[in-house]
């Protein structure tokens, strides 16, 4: 059980981690004049991060069919949530060394093929980023609050749509096969607002603000409602978990 809730807490992580940083590759795409890059390199690293689901759901999915209380399983969420968070601040301040990865990356790509390109970049980079462009720096004047609160609204409900369903399971064990199934209501909401509102947004800033500071300002501001997703959720069961104690 150690172990599975382990795999389940990294997996979730690493499937986050994932997640973000191929936003640094829009980024990047953006600052090299390669946009189409960017967004193609972006995609490429949001479906890698899928591969993280292949141990994420199964060892999920065993421990609440081993019975795991639901005292245990809020607390393992908990900590999933916290990992994720840190992550993703460590990621937002250190978005320009993200980018000029992907940057990096670019480079190599134009004379190998992707996969041969990602090892390279990983495993052998050289001083070729003395080449590479800067962007500013997050700070909160560069949050727009009508931005975040949607990306807020939509990652509320992508972060946590696996762990809500499996977490009614819990409560209703003997319906959980038709509880679980609620991932996909979940994920479906979370998955509309993107496509239809901040995918939309943020590719026509990169393509059409001639400044450097507008489009990044939709960047942060995606982010900062992610992880304020994190909060909210770590928030709401931290009460959940007060509460089934007092009940």
């Amino acid at each position: 059980m150690i172990l599975l809730t382990i795999i389940v807490i990294t997996s979730y992580v690493i499937l986050q981690t994932l997640e973000i940083s191929s936003f640094s590759a829009r980024v990047a795409g953006r600052i090299s004049h390669r946009a189409a890059l960017g967004t193609t390199i972006s995609q490429t690293v949001y479906t890698l991060s899928r591969f993280a689901i292949l141990l994420f759901l199964p060892s999920l999915a065993y421990l609440v069919e081993s019975g795991i209380t639901i005292y245990d399983y809020i607390a393992l969420v908990i900590v999933a949530y916290s990992f994720a968070l840190i992550v993703s601040a460590i990621m937002l301040i250190k978005l320009n060394s993200l980018q000029q990865f992907f940057q990096m990356l670019f480079i190599k790509y134009n004379e190998n093929t992707l996969p041969v390109a990602i090892l390279k970049t990983l495993f052998n980079r050289k001083k070729i980023d003395l080449n590479l462009k800067n962007c500013d720096g997050f700070t909160f004047d560069k949050v727009i609050f009508k931005k975040t609160s949607v990306s807020f609204l939509a990652y509320i409900f992508l972060i946590t749509g696996y762990f809500n369903a499996f977490m009614l399971a819990v409560f209703f064990p003997e319906n959980r096969l038709f509880l679980i199934q609620f991932t996909a209501l979940f994920h479906g909401f979370g998955s509309i607002t993107f496509a239809f509102y901040i995918d939309p947004m943020l590719s026509r800033s990169i393509d059409t603000y001639s400044d450097d500071v507008s489009w990044l300002k939709n960047v942060y501001s995606i982010l900062i409602g992610r992880m304020l997703s994190y909060i909210a959720m770590i928030i709401f069961l931290l009460i959940l978990l007060a509460a089934l104690n007092f009940a």
